[in-house]
This record gives C-alpha cells, structure tokens and sequence, in this order.
C-alpha cells in the first residue's frame, strides 16, 4: 500500500443554520475542525500538540494533487478533545484518506479556536449525560461484563438508556449535524481533492455512537462506519442498518454496543479487545503508564490492532 508524508490544517466553521443551544446560548453553532491529508512536505514546520498527542504531520503542507481521496469523518468521544485520536488520524491520511476530526464545541473537555479563544465543557451539559447522577452511575456500572446473547444484552442497555440518558438523544442530530456543516465546508474548497462519493465515519466513545446514528439515519450519504467503544444510545426501533460496520470495544463493554451486532442487513465486523479500557482506546493509551486508565495491553500493540482494522475496514468498502 502507498503510504505518504501528512500534512494538516486547523480551522473553525460557522453553522448560520443553528443557534447554540450549550454555553452562553447565543449567537450560531461553531464547529472546529483538524484536517488531515496526504501532503507533499518540503520545509513545513512539524506540528507537536499539547497532551503528549502523537503522530507525525506537517502545519499547512501542499495537499497531494495527483488524485482525489476518500473522506474519513473523526469524532471524538463526550468530554474528550478534538485530538483525542491524533494518531489514528495521521494513520488514516498516510494511507490515502483525507480525514477531518470534528470538535464539539461545549462538549469538549476544551478546544481553542484559531483565534485563541478557550471554549470549555458546559457544565450544566456535563451533568445531563446520566440523570439522576447517582442512580444513573450505579446503574451504568450494572451494565459493565453483561451476560446474555446480543438481543438480552441490548435489552437491558436499552432500558438503562431510555430512564437515565434522555439527553444523549438530544445530541446524536445535532453532532450530526455538525459533521454535516463541516462536509459542506469541504466541499468549497477541497472539491479538487475529495471523492465526496467516498465518505467514512468513525470515532471513540459517542463519537463511535455518532457513526452508528449517521449510517443508520443517512445511509445514502455515507459508505461505512466505525465505532471505538461507543455505547449505542439513541432510539431505533423499526429500524435496520443498511451500511457495512465495524464494531470494536473493550471486553467489558460489550452489552452497551451489542446492536450493532444485530437489527441489520449489511456486513458487520466485530472486535473485542482484551486488556483495553475505554481510554485506552485514544491517544492516551500512548502516554500514560497507569494501567487502571488505559490497560495492560501495551500501547504499541493496542495501536497496530486498531490502526490494522481501520485500515483493513476502509480499504475493503471505500476503495
């Protein structure tokens, strides 16, 4: 496989369609955006992030214009950041693909906007994920190492989802929404460059769940979708997948992502990491030695596996 240098851009766009709903509640909903590519690198400056983020990319490198490549869509995880899976990102682009991370402004634990203005969580938003907060907490813990076949186990997920997690639902369109305002966006000025017929999804946490919504509710639009680890809230009934899947968790959360596995008629892929725990999932499996956060699946071989099945996934539906 042709692997290239990758080069990367940051940008903010302005959804005039959408009011904010989260933190000061005015003005339009902004997304940010990290833009990964495969690029021709002569004296750009490399690009090192804040938290240890790893994966090689060079600020602003002329974009390979001897072809137009697929589209990968990144969403990170709820309270996360945009770069939470930087390396995958750098991955995915040296193998061919244009990815763009997307960051959600408010549910992010931070993202700094190009012209350094700091937007942190919305707290209030925070709070909402599980109500009641205490009841909502020791029922989630219930649903670690659930039993059963993948119909029992989405039953019980399902229930826990409907009385706590209201809110989550809430969020699913207007994440899709913000993925929608940033493939527009591309497509003013990456026309020349992006097989817009060729689009991917994938992401950690809710940002996996995010791919499963957008490939259930849009399947005209997308190829195929990931999902790291992601619990899969939102309301389905009546409905099938129509999209091939790849589903990936750890070996405790399989009862909160176990209907992807059924309700569908396209190809499903199913991978359950042992020795993983839900962040161990991200970049910060690469540099933190506690093992009660990421693990102990080393990080070198928790990445080849990952960055292996997103590769082998996206060349088997998107080339």
């Amino acid at each position: 496989m042709k692997t290239y240098q990758v080069g990367t851009k940051r940008f903010d766009i302005t959804d005039e369609t959408r009011e904010e709903k989260l933190g000061p509640k005015t003005g339009n909903r902004m997304v940010a955006v990290r833009l990964y590519y495969p690029a021709t690198v002569v004296d750009e400056e490399k690009v090192v992030l804040p938290k240890k983020a790893v994966g090689e990319m060079y600020k602003d490198a002329q974009i390979v214009t001897s072809e137009k490549f697929p589209l990968i869509i990144y969403n990170h995880g709820y309270g996360a950041y945009l770069e939470s899976n930087n390396h995958l990102c750098c991955e995915l682009a040296a193998r061919g693909y244009v990815v763009a991370a997307v960051g959600h402004l408010y549910e992010a634990s931070k993202i700094t906007l190009c012209d350094g203005t700091e937007i942190c969580a919305d707290k209030e938003a925070s709070g909402k994920v599980v109500q009641p907060r205490f009841k909502g907490t020791i029922a989630s813990l219930n649903l670690l190492n659930l039993k059963g076949t993948a119909e029992e186990r989405y039953e019980k997920f399902n229930a826990f989802q409907q009385k706590y997690s209201t809110f989550l639902h809430e969020r699913l369109p207007e994440w899709a929404s913000d993925v929608e305002a940033v493939i527009e966006s591309l497509k003013k000025d990456y026309a020349d460059h992006i097989d817009f017929e060729k689009i991917g999804l994938t992401g950690h946490s809710f940002g996996g769940n995010v791919a499963y919504y957008m490939c259930m509710n849009a399947p005209e639009k997308y190829i195929c979708g990931v999902n790291i680890d992601g619990g899969i809230f939102g309301n389905y009934e009546g409905m099938r997948m129509q999209k091939p899947f790849l589903q990936i968790c750890n070996r405790g959360n399989e009862g909160v992502v176990s209907r992807a596995l059924i309700h569908t008629d396209a190809p499903v892929r199913y991978e359950v990491f042992d020795k993983v725990t839900h962040l161990g999932f991200t970049d910060m499996s690469h540099y933190t030695r506690m093992k009660a956060v990421k693990g102990a699946l080393p990080w070198k071989k928790m990445d080849e596996r990952l960055v292996g099945l997103h590769v082998e996934f996206f060349e088997e539906w998107m080339r």
